[in-house]
């Protein structure tokens, strides 16, 4: 990695340690201009509020760009304020209705941090049954949401509301994954995890977000679901350092420790030991999670220095959801012919999710599929195939050494 992007992860680094009284020297030999790059970082992954008090430290950040951190973290406090207050009022009124839900992703993973109103989220999401999904969204109907008309994923239900921030309406822990066995053990485990819900609730457990009551997942199965919300945008354009923060403050908490046989459990089930793995130990090594938890989570040693590096820039240089790029739309678990083919054929299945499953019809559907893509690179994104390829075969080098979704027999 370049200097920048070195002092851009000691400086997360050092936010995430909350300790005031380390010392910021480390960017003293940094040129004045670069200091544009540090705020641009801080912007793409959305951290600026984590960052803000560190940035205030930089002796030699000009006041300008201070004065835009500053506005952004504002920016990000405020969100996260109206965030809690409309996540709790929806919670209520879900529970009212007899609809069984926990918030998953942003405001619970904010409650790990020492200052939870620090952790930019975007929206609220909601884990249901996939059985009274109907119910839920009728819910949401009579309080002013309405259906979103453009429905970009397969695992939720996006309810619109002007003004008001969109609700996401979970019925999987992750979208579909391009192996279907896997998919069945997450949709087993989910099915599962429902089942405890009016019983002893060892899954769930109820938390205090600055004053407030939520319902959420249990420690083992909030850190299984960020890894694979971690792994689904991985597998896909990729993810930015914010998830990469979530996972510190999550294992870093003494009180989530006992978590870790239940989580290894899950993780070990559907065959994602290896990125687990590979998470600690870039985390680790960048962005201070504690050594101790490599021996708690049983991580592998098999990565080198030089593989970690190239893990942790993929994650820089991928801003918050891979969006910094036109060319980084998938990742493959590796870069053979068939690596190539597999994701084709399950981007395939992702587009045609109904016909998919008449095998006679799938020559016709992949053409169909092959064309959209084209005239989408062409007149949407405007990049070359060849681009698209290079690049999904480079990040698919990275993926060997992950033995992704290798089940237990």
């Amino acid at each position: 990695m370049n200097k920048v992007q070195n002092v851009f992860a000691q400086i997360v680094k050092n936010s995430l340690a909350d300790n005031k009284n380390l010392c910021a020297s480390y960017a003293d030999d940094l040129p004045g201009a670069e200091y544009a790059e540090l705020v641009r970082l801080a912007r793409i992954h959305k951290l600026s509020a984590l960052v803000y008090d560190e940035f205030q430290r930089l002796s030699l950040c000009p006041p300008a760009l201070r004065r835009w951190i500053e506005h952004m973290a504002l920016s990000t406090v405020n969100t996260s304020f109206d965030l809690l207050y409309t996540s709790k009022d929806i919670s209520e009124c879900f529970s009212q209705n007899g609809i069984p839900s926990v918030i998953i992703k942003g405001i619970t993973a904010a409650s790990y941090y020492t200052q939870p109103l620090y952790r930019k989220s975007g929206d609220i999401d909601l884990l249901i049954p996939q059985s009274i999904l109907y119910d839920a969204v009728n819910v949401c109907k009579g309080i002013g949401y309405e259906v979103k008309e453009i429905q970009r994923a397969h695992h939720h239900v996006v309810m619109a509301k002007e003004g008001n921030p969109d609700i996401e309406l979970h019925t999987m822990l992750a979208e579909p994954f391009d192996d279907e066995s896997v998919n069945a053990l997450i949709a087993g485990q989910l099915s599962e995890l429902f089942k405890d819900y009016e019983s002893e609730k060892k899954c769930f457990q109820s938390k205090d977000i600055l004053g407030f009551s939520f319902e959420m997942l249990s420690d083992a199965y909030m850190a299984y679901e960020l890894l694979l919300h971690m792994l689904q945008h991985y597998l896909r354009s990729g993810f930015g350092i914010r998830l990469l923060c979530d996972w510190v403050v999550l294992w870093n908490n003494p009180q989530c420790e006992s978590a870790a046989d239940e989580y290894l459990s899950l993780v070990d089930e559907c065959g994602i030991k290896g990125f687990s793995d590979m998470i600690t130990c870039v985390c680790i090594r960048y962005l201070g999670l504690d050594e101790k938890v490599a021996e708690l989570l049983n991580v592998s040693t098999d990565f080198t220095d030089p593989e970690l590096e190239t893990f942790f820039e993929e994650f820089m240089n991928a801003g918050e959801f891979g969006k910094t790029s036109k060319d980084r739309m998938v990742s493959l678990r590796g870069n053979r012919p068939l690596d190539y083919f597999r994701e084709f054929h399950h981007q395939m299945k992702l587009n045609f999710p109904k016909a998919s499953r008449y095998y006679l019809i799938w020559p016709i559907l992949w053409i169909v599929t092959f064309s959209r893509f084209m005239i989408n690179n062409k007149k949407v994104r405007n990049v070359k195939l060849s681009s698209v390829i290079s690049k999904a075969g480079e990040r698919g080098k990275l993926n060997a050494k992950l033995s992704l979704f290798s089940l237990k027999k």
